[in-house]
């Protein structure tokens, strides 16, 4: 194949689309189906460097060793993959084959953390998960992934390796305090439910002060918290925690939901930028019950990201409430799907979120008004009792800790409703 023909083939599979992103669910878009003109390319730069790509692939046809795995198919799939993988750790190229029509990617059910050199590190397993049936126990290091040691991989090579088909396995290699030689798992990747809010864990701490955890964003995520709310106000609830720790986010519309609750109507909520100007989105917040006058105090950490650290920054930039722990992970970035015909799909990012006060949330988090990092071990620790027993700021059984973040949003809450209890009677 011709360079100028690879180059034709390459130029009418791409057509400029409309950005018309409204957070991170996917939107699948057929290129064929887009009557736009095709995107404009330098013939001169294109040739030079598909002529570099066609070169090596010809080079690996006729020398490498495995002819079977030098096939233009497999090479051009290869390319792809390494293009859209150079780009973020978010964009990436999957061909058609087994996995065409398939369900998105599920997991088994771990939260942790990798640093550079090192495995990856459990800090919770979630209920009802493959993981935690699995065995995975807090404070475990993985350190190999199907067999792939993944001591310089990312934290999203990691969580990608982990991710899969429904039904299909996974092999991991731990190392595990107290074992000399390391533990290998076959854990099977399943959906399991994590209920965004649990009810019996909505709890009312001292001086009048509720307790809200919000486990994930998810289409009941609202309701839910809607149901909370009432809840608090029967038990005349005067100032509001809201745990967004170890929040890995969801539904951008939820959010934007949960926002609205604690503001007035119209408010900006969020801003979605891409390349284009005329694309750019301002989300105001919703016509609902509102909860404006109540005290709020909201509890972040890492593990914070998505969904979690637009609600974070959002309602931070509108000084609606008090940000208490540690910087969120950092990810606000908007991607699509798109079908390059019948050979494969795109998954790329479009656009970025900013706070109301323009702070990007992409790569930089949100920080928080009050720093209170904890130690490794009491993350570890902490990370698996709010899985299980949030809310509980003193141990109420054997292997609990103190949960000093949750002590003192609640010492700060008491203090705000003082100074305005004096305020109103000056």
């Amino acid at each position: 194949m011709s360079v100028k023909l690879i180059l034709a083939v390459l130029t009418a599979n791409l057509f400029l689309f409309a950005l018309s992103a409204r957070g991170d669910e996917f939107k699948k878009i057929d290129l064929t189906a887009v009557k736009e003109a095709p995107i404009k390319v330098d013939d001169t730069e294109a040739y030079d460097n598909l002529r570099r790509l066609v070169t090596v692939m010809k080079l690996l046809q006729k020398l490498y060793v495995d002819p079977k795995k030098v096939t233009m198919h497999k090479l051009v799939d290869g390319a792809l993959k390494g293009m859209l993988h150079e780009l973020d750790p978010y964009s990436s190229y999957e061909p058609f084959g087994k996995t065409h029509g398939s369900p998105s990617p599920v997991g088994i059910g771990v939260m942790g953390i990798k640093n550079k050199r090192s495995g990856f590190k459990v800090i919770c397993t979630l209920k009802n998960s493959p993981a935690a049936k699995a065995g995975i126990k807090v404070g475990d290091l993985i350190v190999k992934i199907n067999d792939k040691p993944i001591a310089r991989l990312t934290y999203q090579q990691c969580s990608k390796l982990l991710r899969g088909k429904y039904g299909t396995k996974v092999k991991i290699e731990i190392l595990r305090s107290g074992k000399s030689n390391p533990l290998v798992f076959e854990i099977t990747r399943s959906v399991f439910t994590r209920q965004a809010i649990v009810f019996k864990d909505i709890r009312m701490l001292k001086n009048n002060i509720g307790y809200i955890r919000i486990n994930s964003f998810d289409i009941q995520s609202v309701s839910f918290l809607d149901r909370a709310l009432t809840m608090l106000e029967k038990k005349n609830c005067q100032g509001i925690i809201l745990d967004l720790r170890n929040n890995p986010g969801g539904l951008v519309e939820s959010a934007v939901a949960v926002c609205s609750r604690f503001l007035d109507e119209k408010k900006l909520v969020i801003t979605i930028e891409g390349r284009e100007i005329k694309n750019t989105q301002r989300i105001l917040s919703e016509k609902c019950k509102k909860y404006t006058k109540i005290p709020l105090l909201i509890l972040i950490n890492r593990f914070s990201a998505s969904a979690a650290e637009i609600v974070a920054g959002c309602l931070k930039d509108h000084k609606r409430a008090i940000l208490l722990g540690s910087k969120t992970f950092g990810k606000g970035s908007v991607q699509r799907v798109c079908k390059i015909r019948d050979n494969g799909t795109l998954r790329f990012t479009v656009a970025r979120y900013y706070t109301p006060a323009h702070n990007i949330i992409h790569g930089k988090g949100i920080e928080p008004d009050i720093k209170m990092a904890l130690s490794l071990k009491k993350r570890l620790r902490l990370a698996q009792q709010l899985e299980n027993t949030p809310g509980i700021i003193y141990p109420t059984k054997k292997g609990m800790i103190v949960d000093t973040q949750l002590q003192r949003a609640e010492k700060i809450l008491i203090r705000v409703l003082k100074d305005s209890h004096g305020k109103k009677n000056e």
